[in-house]
């Protein structure tokens, strides 16, 4: 993303042209929004040190010293990251019902748990986990490529900017069908100087084809070995090509939404605003003065703005320059324009409630578990965010599932440990079938838990006095007949249903 120079409005944009360069999927449209929005996650997107933030300032008509001020793109991302895959991993990739688990995995095939645990340990996969997350909210596409490596006798699972993705084909089911991964790397025959890394992937038949280049050229990089020689192109017979791609919100375009690409508008806005103001007050408490009875000084005043210094490289912020009258009716006074700061400071906070009302995980009473804040309320509050997250989950899950699936399957062929039984047709056969389960966004509070227990058999006591049975009520409440027979089985029912017969009341079926 350090190549990045231009700013082109029309590339920030989803509905301009949807083909050639001034679209929004073309490579140079991506860069400079993955640039953009790498920056705003970092607080630093009106800094000069952008090539493209001058221009982008002037087309939006912003302060000249605009700073991210309000900006709640990290809090957002951080928000996804927490809430995707968040939580520790269950390296025996349990379902999560037993024993808490950030991905949960459903399956029968207890042989697929166990290579799931080993690739997730071979991948590192409980802190990449979350680099994945990340990027997707940040960047609107990730992508999570199966790395090969016979030398190690392993098979892993790694991260893949989407800044380094040139070009990629999908199909209708966005299976990946040939990709062409470039960027900047050190020079394997000079580590002083860096180079420009390309590699293809595409299908032939149901080979894999691999080449890789070096500034263009067809290159034999020494970690690709075959036989023991470097070399330039190579085949697997993998049958499919091991890259997912996954899209943070999918809006029905080629590449996805990063999670604050609808709310930069008010963002910029409200820090344009914020900026301003922010330097008003400075110059309110260090203002430039109108003198009565003095004369001007030979040298002229340099004009707001234009005289940087090593102790002040942002004079415009701060700087008024001062006049000078004779008259000795005159009388000295700040020469600063009277702002209301009550009410620019509430037209910043409209601006805020508006970016929160669009992403109520910005808002504080999501997080006010404590207190007069009923499970109630608690929940209400939540349910948004709770569906927004929900929205997000399935294109991760999916990509990973699909992953997961190709490494086992690679696993298997190479004979590497803890993919024993698996091979590249395990897929094909049904052998690999399994997915991610659903888990709670938010983590239930203890306390809250209690409440709503005690609602719950608050509203069975209820039900049995109306002529409900506890058995039909638990099975209405989705109770499985495994848990209704703990409680019909047990020492204590038996005796109340007995106690009851014997009084002639309610006895629940």
């Amino acid at each position: 993303m350090s190549g990045v120079k231009a700013f082109r409005e029309a590339w920030v944009n989803s509905g301009g042209d949807v083909t050639g360069i001034n679209s929004f999927g073309s490579v140079e449209a991506r860069q400079l929004r993955y640039a953009m929005n790498w920056s705003y996650y970092e607080n630093n997107a009106y800094r000069d040190i952008h090539t493209w933030a001058v221009k982008m300032k002037s087309d939006y008509g912003l302060y000249r010293y605009t700073r991210n001020i309000y900006n709640p793109t990290y809090r957002i991302v951080s928000f996804y990251r927490a809430h995707i895959w968040g939580g520790a991993l269950d390296y025996a990739a349990g379902d999560g019902r037993i024993v808490p688990n950030a991905i949960p995995i459903v399956t029968d095939n207890d042989n697929i748990r166990l290579a799931i645990g080993a690739l997730w340990r071979s991948s590192n996969w409980a802190s990449e986990k979350g680099i994945v997350a990340q990027d997707g909210a940040i960047y609107g596409d990730v992508a999570i490529r199966i790395i090969d490596d016979p030398s190690r006798g392993k098979v892993f699972m790694q991260t893949v900017k989407p800044s380094t993705i040139k070009n990629v084909t999908v199909d209708s089911a966005n299976n990946v069908k040939g990709y062409e991964i470039e960027y900047k790397r050190i020079d394997p025959r000079n580590p002083t100087s860096t180079i420009i890394y390309n590699e293809t992937a595409t299908r032939d038949g149901e080979d894999v084809v691999y080449t890789t280049r070096l500034n263009g050229a067809v290159y034999a990089y020494p970690e690709n070995t075959l036989n023991g020689a470097p070399v330039a192109e190579w085949r697997e017979p993998y049958g499919f090509i091991p890259l997912v791609i996954a899209k943070h919100n999918h809006v029905g375009l080629d590449w996805g939404w990063a999670e604050i690409h609808p709310a930069l508008s008010k963002i910029r806005e409200v820090d344009d605003v914020a900026s301003k103001v922010s330097d008003q007050i400075r110059k309110m408490v260090d203002s430039g003065w109108l003198f009565s009875g003095v004369k001007k000084p030979d040298s002229v005043a340099a004009m707001t703005g234009r005289s940087n210094t090593s102790d002040r490289p942002e004079s415009g912020r701060e700087e008024t320059p001062a006049l000078y009258a004779t008259d000795p009716q005159a009388k000295a006074m700040p020469l600063v324009a009277p702002l209301d700061i009550a009410s620019a400071l509430q037209h910043i906070g409209n601006i805020n409630t508006e970016l929160e009302r669009e992403f109520p995980e910005l808002q504080m009473d999501i997080w006010n578990s404590s207190g007069d804040t009923s499970g109630r309320a608690l929940r209400l509050a939540r349910q948004r965010v709770t569906q927004k997250v929900f929205e997000r989950r399935p294109s991760y899950d999916d990509a990973l599932t699909r992953a997961m699936q190709m490494a086992i399957s690679i696993g298997g062929y190479r004979g590497y440990e803890g993919y024993k039984g698996f091979g590249l047709d395990s897929y094909k056969r049904g052998d690999l079938e399994f997915h991610i389960g659903n888990r709670p966004v938010f983590e239930v509070d203890r306390f809250e838990k209690l409440e709503e227990s005690k609602l719950f058999w608050e509203t069975a006591n209820t039900a049995i006095k109306t002529g409900v049975p506890l058995v039909v009520y638990l099975k209405r409440e989705g109770w499985s007949d495994e848990e209704i027979a703990e409680i019909t089985k047990s020492a204590e029912y038996t005796s109340r249903l007995a106690l009851l017969g014997d009084l002639g009341g309610n006895q629940p079926k």
